[in-house]
């Protein structure tokens, strides 16, 4: 092999192992070699093939048309490659990263979560929970339970089904509140609204259409909290009805307006775009993706 292709090979490599790990600091340690190098590896092999590969900036990564070109052609290679070099027998270890909304893991997924932990007892799972977006490689979150559109996409989404949203009450505020027969009355209500969809999108199965953005009784960013407030008299919920399924079941809840069905709103797992994805978040997918067909919705 030619001196210069084999020292472009290797300027390759770490490159691709850059993109994969999302930033300076973490392809250093993961290579063994200090920061500087890797910056002037990186800028002498924007020198060799004359174009920029990566946006630099403070606190993140970003690939330039160029850059992501160059990173898919060679991606499956490094993989390959690395995948040939590496005698060692990896183990399901480390600190697992997730970032979800604050009320989806408690009441949908802690179950599985904690079914994953058994299995796995020599992978810690720490979970950030948070209803605002965040930067995911800032956070240094390997995957991330997200409701509605990707955030980013540079990250690769799975669909874990779909929530269905209605209007939900007490039948003790009905019965004091009194009837309820179309959505323009919703204004007459007492009414909480909670995270994410402040204002509400309806749908009659005779194809009418309805979208309220009026003012709310009580408004939250909790689930858990809104179901509570809603069991207790509080007022007409706007919610997924996964989450008020055990309230229906037992009355505490009725369904409000039937006939009329709320959005539909799709929970992804997201995760970052590597060509070798470490061994503990494969098997967190994996076991997300097999045990959530049986919490939602396809």
């Amino acid at each position: 092999m030619a001196r210069g292709l084999g020292t472009e090979l290797e300027l390759i490599h770490l490159f691709v192992h850059l993109v994969n790990t999302g930033g300076f600091s973490q392809v250093a340690k993961e290579l063994g070699i200090p920061i500087a190098t890797v910056s002037r590896k990186l800028t002498k092999l924007e020198g060799i093939l004359d174009t920029q590969l990566i946006m630099r900036s403070t606190r993140k990564l970003r690939l330039t048309e160029e850059g992501s070109e160059l990173f898919g052609r060679y991606q499956d290679a490094v993989a390959h490659f690395d995948s040939c070099c590496d005698t060692r027998i990896e183990k399901p270890e480390g600190t697992l990263r997730i970032a979800a909304p604050v009320s989806i893991i408690s009441m949908i997924f802690m179950e599985v979560i904690n079914a994953f932990s058994k299995k796995y007892p020599d992978i810690q799972i720490h979970i950030t929970q948070n209803n605002s977006t965040i930067d995911l490689i800032d956070e240094g979150v390997d995957v991330a339970i997200v409701g509605g559109a990707q955030p980013d996409s540079s990250w690769v989404s799975k669909s874990l089904g779909v929530l269905h949203y209605g209007l939900f009450a007490s039948p003790g505020y009905l019965g004091a509140a009194g009837d309820l027969s179309h959505p323009d009355q919703l204004n007459q209500h007492a009414l909480i609204k909670v995270w994410p969809l402040f204002n509400w999108s309806m749908k009659h199965t005779s194809g009418e259409s309805f979208y309220y953005e009026g003012p709310a009784k009580l408004t939250l960013g909790d689930l858990y909290g809104a179901i509570k407030a809603t069991v207790d008299d509080g007022g007409i919920l706007y919610g997924p009805e996964l989450f008020a399924r055990p309230q229906l079941a037992t009355g505490q809840l009725v369904k409000v307006l039937p006939q009329w069905h709320g959005e539909q709103r799709r929970i992804s797992l997201l995760y970052h775009q590597r060509s070798q994805q470490p061994l503990k978040v494969k098997l967190f997918i994996d076991f997300m993706c097999e045990y959530a067909s049986g919490l939602l919705d396809d």
